[in-house]
């Protein structure tokens, strides 16, 4: 006799298809961005290289200059600069020179050449004459006595005028390097007078140029260039007189010059 198991079914629980866990998705890989954005970066980068314009800076400078360009996008390339159209602003900055800036337009030429000449800062001039305390002239303007010390100075031509008194005055060209280098200018003055001997018999006579007294005989004095009137005087003795032409440098010995008594004076007298 055959043995027969009996098995039972149970019902399963119902889920409606709404209330079932969602599907999780895959989130996408960071590297897979990676070629998207390397292509995004190279369109644009192409599309500036096809419409920009070559632009070069030349800056006339003792010194290596540096150069911004502000007003927009600027890509260094081989001594040159890659710009799009439009107006930018030039700036150079160099060693001893005034900062420059400059505006360029940026236009359908392939390629431009922009110059910038920048200012020399002023030079620091040092002037020493001889004899010192002499006045310093510059272009008209009066900077002072010497020694005069680090004076700032335009870079340039200027005319010098050098002046002190009993001196010559003496005028030259002055060029001015600038940069802030220093320069130093050295100056004598010839004098303006000559030295002249002269002597009187009997001596102790004093002696004057143009009204002024400068000792007593015998003596040696220094007479400013031109025409001088010398005199000699002495008591009791008549005064001596002469016209001098003084060359500036050139001595002169006048040698030794007598003086004439002075003449008497008689009273006379009678009765009746």
């Amino acid at each position: 006799m055959e043995d027969k198991t009996e098995s039972s079914i149970a019902p399963s629980a119902f889920q409606p298809l709404s209330e079932q866990a969602p599907v999780e998705k895959k989130a996408l890989s960071p590297r897979r961005w990676i070629p998207i954005a390397t292509g995004i970066v190279f369109v644009i980068i192409m599309a500036f290289l096809l419409t920009a314009r070559s632009l070069e800076v030349k800056v006339v400078a003792q010194s290596e200059a540096a150069i911004t360009i502000s007003g927009g996008l600027s890509l260094p390339f081989g001594g040159r600069y890659l710009l799009r159209r439009g107006t930018y602003q030039v700036s150079v900055e160099a060693a001893g020179y005034h900062p420059l800036t400059s505006e360029v337009v940026i236009d359908s030429e392939d390629s431009q050449i922009l110059e910038l000449t920048p200012l020399p800062l002023p030079g620091k001039i040092t002037f020493i004459s001889q004899p010192p305390g002499a006045k310093i002239i510059v272009d008209g303007e009066s900077l002072g006595s010497t020694p005069l010390e680090d004076y700032l100075v335009e870079a340039g031509e200027h005319v010098l005028q050098v002046e002190a008194e009993r001196y010559i005055p003496q005028e030259q060209a002055l060029s001015v390097t600038g940069r802030s280098l220093p320069q130093q200018i050295e100056m004598a003055l010839a004098p303006a007078w000559a030295e002249v001997t002269i002597d009187s018999t009997p001596p102790g006579a004093a002696i004057l140029a143009d009204g002024e007294a400068l000792g007593v005989t015998p003596a040696l004095v220094e007479l400013l260039q031109g025409e001088r009137q010398l005199i000699l005087q002495r008591e009791g003795f008549a005064s001596w007189q002469a016209a001098l032409n003084i060359v500036a440098g050139e001595a002169q010995d006048l040698g030794t010059i007598s003086l004439t008594p002075a003449s008497g004076v008689l009273e006379l007298s009678s009765s009746p």
